[in-house]
């Protein structure tokens, strides 16, 4: 899959001596703070952006997630080691959407609570934060501030972190099988008279990615590469949670952490039937397994592995306390009543009922964001050996 490689990144292969991890490319693509694609803001988040995600679909999104936030809140302010000040932060926040729509979901069903919580918006690019700012710059009665992770462990904090689409950005190392052998896969630079190009190349795998693979397939319960895999079998594994996890569990007391994301169950991940993993990239609105093509001017993403994310999780005392498809989170939250109200609006605003209608059902639709999953960790300090007694709407309600 050679292509032509961009003077920018020619510069980066040669610092590395010409050859690049999948991990690091990827990293350069999305974050290169002169040409990555988030950091200059190459990437549009919206209806006639790169990619749609569900804030910037339907307003009524950060109402339902601010139901189950209320919830939260309330047991938390019912914590005795948790103060009265509490924390709400939206890490990786696009455009802003959902720290908009949060606000104004908490001044319509929680006014009280809202001057109790500071919302703070993580985000390492400069491109981005600066769209933030301008989205959110009048709002002048609610406290929001951008930090970053380092910022925050000045004073650990009681409250939620919602990542929202946030960890399928993270850079991932690649595997690929040749001859029974697994190799990391790299990339390399190519010179051709006058012009470089770049392709994927094969990597002896690193002591870092063997350990990191066994201790994974002993979690799982299965090899990968799984039993049946064929040659070019090439996957993702995401060892970029653990640190993660680890950072937020330095800056919290008590803390919940909700993941919102597209992220497939190990044995659905790691099969041989899905034999080129999960990553694709994306720009207007088409998304392309050339990954190679364009970079710095797409989105590159990759679903998450749900045993792989609660492994790394739980190392750092985040206990998992479940996950649910979206289209289930919404409707326990009242998504099927939002739909019925629909119906008593007068006709002359049918058409935007339709619309909204329509924003609503694709929320939950399988083929488009109702197969995200919704997965909820909690940290305690003081109590990080005792079983989790969150309680969580989404989770619970019966239906």
């Amino acid at each position: 899959m050679i292509e032509k490689c961009p003077d920018w990144l020619v510069d980066r292969f040669k610092e590395a001596g010409g050859v690049l991890t999948f991990f690091d490319f990827m990293d350069l693509a999305l974050n290169d703070s002169d040409h990555g694609a988030y950091s200059r803001g190459t990437i549009s988040i919206g209806k006639k952006g790169d990619f749609v995600t569900s804030p910037s679909l339907s307003p009524d999104f950060a109402e339902f997630i601010a139901i189950q936030l209320i919830e939260w809140f309330e047991q938390l302010q019912n914590t005795k080691q948790t103060s009265d000040k509490l924390t709400l932060i939206d890490a990786g926040a696009g455009e802003g959407d959902l720290t908009l729509g949060l606000i104004s979901a908490f001044r319509k069903l929680s006014p009280s609570l809202i001057s109790h919580i500071e919302f703070i918006l993580i985000e390492i690019n400069e491109a981005m934060k600066k769209r933030q700012q301008l989205k959110l710059q009048s709002i002048n009665d609610v406290s929001i501030n951008w930090k970053t992770l380092e910022e925050l462990s000045n004073n650990r904090i009681n409250g939620v972190l919602i990542a929202h689409e946030l960890l399928d950005t993270f850079p991932v190392e690649r595997i690929i099988l040749r001859k029974d052998k697994v190799f990391q896969q790299g990339l390399k630079l190519i010179e051709k008279g006058n012009k470089y190009y770049y392709d994927y190349t094969d990597l002896d795998l690193p002591p870092m990615l063997i350990e990191f693979l066994d201790q994974l397939t002993l979690e799982i319960g299965f090899s990968i590469p799984p039993e049946g895999a064929e040659e070019g079998w090439s996957t993702e594994l995401h060892t970029g949670y653990e640190n993660w996890f680890s950072n937020l569990a330095s800056i919290f007391n008590h803390g919940i952490i909700l993941v919102i994301d597209y992220a497939l169950e190990s044995s659905r991940y790691y099969n041989p039937i899905r034999n080129s993993g999960t990553i694709i990239s994306y720009k207007n609105q088409i998304a392309s397994s050339n990954i190679l093509n364009d970079p710095g001017e797409c989105d590159i993403t990759s679903h998450l592995c749900i045993e792989s994310m609660q492994l790394q999780a739980s190392r750092n005392n985040w206990k998992s306390c479940g996950f649910l498809k979206q289209g289930e989170a919404l409707l326990a939250l009242g998504l099927a009543e939002k739909i019925s109200e629909l119906s008593f609006l007068e006709s002359n605003q049918l058409g935007n009922a339709l619309i909204k209608r329509e924003a609503l059902l694709r929320l939950v639709d399988p083929r488009c964001l109702g197969n995200f999953k919704w997965h909820v960790f909690e940290f305690n300090k003081a109590n990080v050996e005792e079983e989790s007694s969150l309680k969580t709407k989404f989770l619970n309600d019966p239906k």
